[in-house]
């Protein structure tokens, strides 16, 4: 039973709804199987990691229900599919209890199929007033609205043969205003996939689309703006465009979820990095100015936890504006949501980064040694930090050489890396070496080098260009 999809789904239970599960199970309406609570009672014992030899299932099945005679295997076998349909059940009812609208809409849809048009009409009022009441204007208003009416408009009690049915009416005007945001929210993803990745897609009937955006229907439609304006903002490189969706996304954000207001904070600063990669440095303020903002409306925090990518990027862009302070002040604070098993690692990565922007080296090496990376990408970050310290210090140029090789063969042999990041490491470790051997050994002139660093797609072209410039005659 160790790894079996039963054990592989009771992992997924959190610590403290195991009683609560128990309970679930106990109930009659869910489980009549008295055998069901006994395997569940047994297995709970090796919760979470179920990797202990009593988990064997004939021997489980022996321990469990010793008045089986036979078959242990398939008997064993049957009750655990049963449990985990009955996991599978219970993770269906507690999200239902999370999302209210769906559980309204599911009762909505049992009084119209059992004839029940009082509760129906009373329920639809109800759900109708929550809706107009809320102040979010976002994606999921707009889908309830629209399954809402569309409810209303297919119930057989609503007369078809009349005038000014407004049911079908905020139906279609709700299903245009879902399908318009949802369109330009995915179509702007894929823009700047596009721009970011090279790839290439066809954005059916996008070019209409956002033609149409200038009809009144969509004036107070503030999100369709926002993600058709990003659309604009990859296409063009505009700094207007940017201007315009910053004033419009500071003013409705309010009306915007959670997870839209992130998606079009990290859409603008998507804008702002590819600028600032492009050269110009003065958006580097204006990439952490975004963050800040994000972090005083609490956007980065979902679901309790803040993405590591996130938290390495905000460290990553407060240390280039020169904020040291501010960013050990929040990596003290937002440590605490990031997922346990990175916690540490990404904290050390985050003050090892500080450190070396300080010029404390040794700080940097000694923080990046206590610690092992597993996550692929803190890894490569950890190694080209690593790397840069050892150049920095006049004491380590065997160890320089050592960590270039070592870092080669990783990118190398490892089969998980892209060939895209495999190729701007394995440059960054050839420039890196030129720009040693040139400070220690003057293999290459300054100008050599400076034309080098122009032609090539490397990280760090600030840093290296002061480097190239400080350290070569």
């Amino acid at each position: 039973m160790q790894k079996s999809k039963l054990t592989g789904r009771l992992k997924l239970l959190k610590p403290d709804e195991l009683r609560n599960f128990t309970r679930f199970l106990e109930s009659p309406f869910y489980n009549k199987d008295e055998k069901i609570i006994r395997l569940f009672k047994y297995l709970k014992k090796y919760y979470p990691v179920f990797e202990d030899k009593e988990l064997d299932r004939e021997h489980a099945a022996a321990k469990i229900f010793p008045e089986w005679k036979s078959s242990h295997y398939k008997k064993i076998s049957y009750l655990m599919t049963h449990l985990s349909s009955l996991v599978d059940d219970y993770f269906t009812v507690k999200e239902i209890e999370k999302q209210p609208f769906e559980r309204e809409q599911l009762l909505l849809k049992a009084y119209k199929d059992r004839g029940g048009d009082w509760f129906f009409n009373s329920l639809a009022n109800e759900m109708s007033k929550k809706l107009n009441k809320s102040k979010e204007r976002g994606i999921n208003y707009y889908q309830h609205q629209y399954r809402l009416n569309q409810e209303i408009y297919t119930h057989t009690a609503t007369a078809k043969l009349q005038t000014g049915i407004s049911s079908l009416k905020e139906f279609l005007e709700n299903l245009d205003a879902f399908y318009f945001s949802s369109k330009f929210l995915y179509s702007a993803e894929m823009r700047f996939r596009e721009l970011y990745f090279a790839e290439k897609s066809e954005l059916i009937l996008l070019d209409d689309m956002l033609e149409k955006v200038k009809h009144k229907s969509f004036e107070d439609k503030h999100l369709v703006h926002v993600f058709c304006l990003i659309i604009h903002l990859y296409q063009t490189r505009d700094e207007t465009v940017y201007n315009e969706l910053k004033a419009l996304i500071f003013q409705h954000f309010h009306t915007f979820s959670k997870s839209e207001q992130l998606e079009m904070i990290l859409m603008a600063n998507n804008f702002s990095i590819m600028e600032f990669n492009q050269g110009k440095t003065e958006y580097a303020l204006e990439i952490f100015k975004l963050y800040q903002y994000g972090l005083e409306h609490n956007v980065w925090i979902a679901e309790g936890y803040i993405n590591n990518d996130n938290f390495d990027n905000i460290v990553n862009t407060a240390c280039l504006v020169g904020k040291f302070d501010w960013a050990k002040t929040f990596i003290n604070h937002y440590s605490q949501y990031l997922r346990e098993e990175i916690k540490e690692t990404t904290r050390l990565l985050g003050l090892s980064r500080i450190a070396f922007e300080i010029n404390d080296f040794e700080e940097t090496i000694n923080l990046l040694r206590s610690v092992e990376f597993i996550d692929i990408h803190d890894n490569i970050r950890a190694k080209r930090l690593q790397i840069r310290c050892y150049y920095e210090l006049d004491n380590y140029h065997d160890t320089f050489e050592d960590a270039c090789n070592a870092f080669a063969q990783y990118c190398r042999r490892n089969k998980i890396m892209g060939q895209e990041i495999k190729s701007i490491n394995l440059t960054f470790i050839n420039f890196i070496r030129k720009l040693h051997h040139a400070k220690h050994y003057m293999s290459a002139d300054k100008n050599t080098l400076l034309a080098d660093l122009d032609k090539g797609s490397l990280p760090f072209t600030k840093w290296f260009r002061k480097k190239i410039e400080h350290d070569l005659k």
